[in-house]
C-alpha cells in the first residue's frame, strides 16, 4: 500500500518528460531537436522573404552583350524579329549589289547608290505590333544604310512633300500622283527611284491547347518608273505550349 504512493511522483515526472520532447539523461537527442526547429525557423524565413520581395514589384537587371534574347511566352519578340530583319535585308541588299536593281540615271562609268524611300512597316499578321512597329522600321533602315548600294531618303523630307500634294504612301500607286511626287522630290534635291514597303505576316497551326506560328518578314522595292517589284522574305517558326504534355516535350527540344 506504501510504494503505490510513491509511485504517482514519478509517473508525473516522465509524463512531463515525455512532454517536453526529450529527456535530461539523453542531451544529444535534445540538442538535436533544437537544431531543426531553429534549422526549419530559418528556412521559414528564406521562403516567407523570397515570397515578400516577389510581391513587392518587378525585379530587372541589364544583360549582358551575348546573352540570347529572353522568349516571349504569349507572342513574338526580339528572338523572333531580329532574325529575320537581320536576314532579309541582307537578301535584298545582295540583289542590289548584284546589279539587277539600277537606278533611274544608271551609268555603267559612274556606279550610284539606289535612293530609296522606306514607307514603312505593314501589319498582317495575329498580333499586334505595339512598340515593335517603330523598333523595327529604325532597325531595318540602320541596316539598310549600312550598304554602299542604298541611300535612304529622309523621312522628314518625303512627309514634306507629301503633304504639300495632299498625298498619302498608298495613293502613289495612281500614275498621275507618282509623276507628281517623284518630281517634288527630284525638284528639292532627292530623287527616288524605289519605294521600300516592309510586310510582316503570319500562319498558325494548332495542335489541341498547344500551336506553331510562322513569321515572316517581306521587303519589296518598287520600281517609281516603271512599278516593277524586286521582293526578299525570311521567315521563323515558333512554338507555344499550353498543355502539359506540350510543356513536357519541350524540355527535350532545347
Amino acid at each position: 500500500m506504501y510504494s503505490n504512493c510513491f509511485k504517482f511522483p514519478e509517473t508525473e515526472h516522465e509524463n512531463t518528460t515525455t512532454r517536453s520532447g526529450c529527456s535530461r539523461m539523453d542531451p544529444i537527442a535534445c540538442t538535436g531537436f533544437g537544431i531543426f526547429r531553429l534549422f526549419s525557423c530559418f528556412l521559414g524565413a528564406i521562403i516567407f522573404c523570397v515570397l515578400l520581395s516577389g510581391c513587392s514589384g518587378t525585379k530587372a537587371r541589364v544583360m549582358h552583350r551575348g546573352e540570347e534574347n529572353m522568349v516571349g511566352s504569349n507572342k513574338a519578340g526580339s528572338e523572333v524579329y531580329n532574325p529575320i530583319v537581320h536576314s532579309t535585308v541582307d537578301k535584298l541588299i545582295g540583289r542590289v549589289a548584284s546589279n539587277s536593281v539600277q537606278p533611274a540615271a544608271y551609268s555603267s562609268l559612274v556606279p550610284q547608290q539606289l535612293n530609296v524611300y522606306f514607307a514603312g512597316i505593314e501589319n498582317r499578321s495575329m498580333e499586334e505590333l505595339g512598340d515593335f512597329r517603330e523598333h523595327l522600321k529604325i532597325s531595318i533602315n540602320e541596316r539598310i544604310t549600312q550598304s554602299d548600294q542604298i541611300a535612304v531618303v529622309n523621312d522628314r523630307a518625303v512627309d514634306a512633300v507629301l503633304r504639300t500634294l495632299n498625298l498619302r504612301a498608298d495613293d502613289l500607286f495612281a500614275e498621275h500622283n507618282m509623276q507628281n511626287f517623284t518630281s517634288a522630290m527630284g525638284k528639292s534635291g532627292s530623287p527616288i527611284d524605289y519605294i521600300l514597303f516592309a510586310t510582316i505576316t503570319s500562319g498558325t497551326t494548332e495542335s489541341n491547347r498547344d500551336m506553331q506560328r510562322e513569321y515572316k518578314l517581306t521587303l519589296k522595292l518598287v520600281d517609281t518608273q516603271k512599278w516593277r517589284e524586286i521582293a526578299e522574305s525570311s521567315q521563323i517558326r515558333k512554338e507555344y505550349n499550353n498543355s502539359a504534355k506540350g510543356k513536357f516535350f519541350n524540355w527535350f527540344k532545347k
